[in-house]
């Protein structure tokens, strides 16, 4: 026992030998073992791993509008698949469940080959030729030992048949179970659906505010610039200070820091873009531009009516009634084991052999021929009398996650219509949002164009025309964040509505 435990905790080798030590590197690998050697905590490269990086054939010169973006995603992504895996995983459940009703019929075949062999004590023949058994040791005597063979050869096929009866309903309930959950894995790939629908539609609208402010920023500093010449101009004509210089300056600076900034923030959108589709991230494809997408209408009608509508068409609502449905259902399958059970069984096989004993003191050679049917039908009932309360715990456990998806279905109720009502409130104050926005947008484009004039002639002040910049930037920013805002509630509620099925998600 000693040698056995020592050879257990040899295992030990194959982790880290203390809190600071990097873990051992693999064997399969020793030459990256190698390259890794030390307290490095990292990993070699194992070439042996499959790597698969999702990619999409795009062409360079084609400009992707959202619906182009959503084919390649629900082609690429491995998300729905895994879903569609999921679901026919749960339609082959009922198949099995069904296939309970039908008897299990099984075949089976032996075969066999046996030898033996027996001596048995000498026999003795007399001068008058009538054998005597002879166990004298003395004297001359013709003594003849006498063995046995046989050799059996045996083949025996057989048919057997089960089949469930009766069972107080338990294979019904189990069929409705599966049934249900084949309903729920459904739901669940219209769920996958739509939510990368929506993710890819949010990822488009927000990568299209990116590169609206980016755009934004760079016309700003196109402006920046511009006051800077005016303030130098200024400054050579003596009607201005080194200061204005200066503030000038420091205003194209900030300008450009502004487009360096928009410009991170536009990769890290396109990025996202990427993400959501399920591609590889150094994907380099065009995107086509939602700025010019009009905005959706805000909705209106009595909202308790459009929940209540929404909620019975929502794919999560739908997967959770038929989990509730499937346990409760489960709550009569394990009822039904505290039952009887009566089942048929019948068997039917056939003995076919053939038997050669050989007898070498007769010189006898016998066979016999064995080719005998056998068949039995037997019809049983099965009574659970005790099992320590297994099945009664069994049951109680049943009706425990019966009670529990009661629950889950509720909260899923509520956060569904909280996600609608916030969608619908997000649609309204992001519509009221870009019409205030657009107002401010045309106001400060009048002021800081006739400040930047201003300024030129000399008639103006650098604190005023920088204000007009800031003030007009602020306006454009919130315009293109809005209509962005807009398009994104307009999917939210198509997605929280259960209703996001089509290539534009609005």
């Amino acid at each position: 026992m000693s040698i056995l435990a020592g050879c257990a905790s040899d295992s030990l080798s194959l982790a880290p030998a203390s809190p600071q030590d990097p873990a051992p590197q693999s064997t399969e690998e020793p030459a990256a073992a190698a390259r890794t050697s030390g307290r490095e905590f990292t990993l070699p490269a194992n070439d042996a791993m499959p790597i698969v990086v999702p990619s999409a054939d795009i062409d360079a010169k084609r400009v992707y509008g959202l619906p182009e973006l959503i084919d390649i995603a629900q082609t690429r992504n491995p998300v729905t698949r895994a879903a569609w895996d999921r679901a026919r995983q749960a339609a082959l459940a009922v198949g099995m469940a069904r296939a309970t009703y039908l008897p299990a019929i099984s075949a089976d075949a032996i075969v066999g080959y046996q030898y033996t062999s027996q001596t048995n004590p000498g026999v003795d023949i007399s001068s008058t030729g009538a054998p005597a058994l002879n166990i004298s040791l003395g004297g001359s005597q013709n003594i003849i030992p006498r063995t046995i063979s046989t050799r059996a050869r045996e083949f025996v096929p057989a048919v057997t048949a089960k089949w469930l009866l009766f069972d107080f309903g338990g294979r019904a309930a189990t069929v409705a179970a599966a049934n249900e959950l084949s309903i729920a894995a459904n739901a669940g790939f219209t769920a996958a659906h739509q939510k990368l629908i929506y993710d890819v539609a949010i990822a488009y609208y927000q990568l299209s505010a990116a590169r609206a402010q980016l755009a934004i920023a760079r016309e700003t500093r196109v402006n920046a610039n511009v006051i800077h010449d005016a303030a130098r101009s200024r400054l050579g004509r003596g009607i201005a200070t080194t200061i204005e210089v200066a503030q000038a300056r420091q205003q194209a600076a900030q300008a450009q820091l502004a487009v360096v900034q928009s410009e991170g923030i536009a990769l890290d959108a396109y990025r996202s873009l990427l993400r959501a589709m399920g591609v590889s991230p150094t994907t380099q494809m065009q995107v086509a531009d939602s700025s010019g997408r009009p905005l959706p209408r805000a909705i209106s009608g009595d909202l308790d009516r459009l929940v209540e509508e929404a909620l019975r068409r929502r794919p999560d609502v739908a997967a959770a009634f038929a989990r509730m449905k499937a346990d409760r259902h489960n709550v009569d399958r394990a009822q039904s084991d505290l039952l009887p059970r009566v089942a048929l069984t019948a068997s039917g096989s056939r003995n076919i052999g053939v038997v050669d004993v050989r007898d070498n003191l007769l010189g006898l050679d016998t066979r016999a021929r064995v080719n005998a049917p056998n068949l039995n039908v037997m019809l049983g009932v099965t009574m659970p009398l005790y099992d320590g309360g297994l099945r009664d715990a069994q049951v109680k456990s049943a009706q425990a996650q019966a009670d529990a998806a009661e629950q889950e279905f509720a909260q899923i109720q509520n956060d569904g219509a909280r996600q609608i009502v916030v969608a619908y409130d997000t649609l309204r104050t992001s519509l009221a949002v870009h019409a205030a926005a657009s107002e401010l947008t045309s106001a400060a484009g009048v002021t800081a164009a006739a400040a930047r004039d201003y300024y030129k002639q000399g008639l103006g002040t650098f604190t005023d025309v920088a204000a007009a910049q800031n003030g007009l930037l602020q306006a454009r920013v919130a315009k293109a964040k809005a209509h962005a805002d807009a398009l994104s509630a307009a999917a939210t509620i198509a997605f929280a509505t259960g209703a996001i099925a089509g290539r534009t998600p609005q």
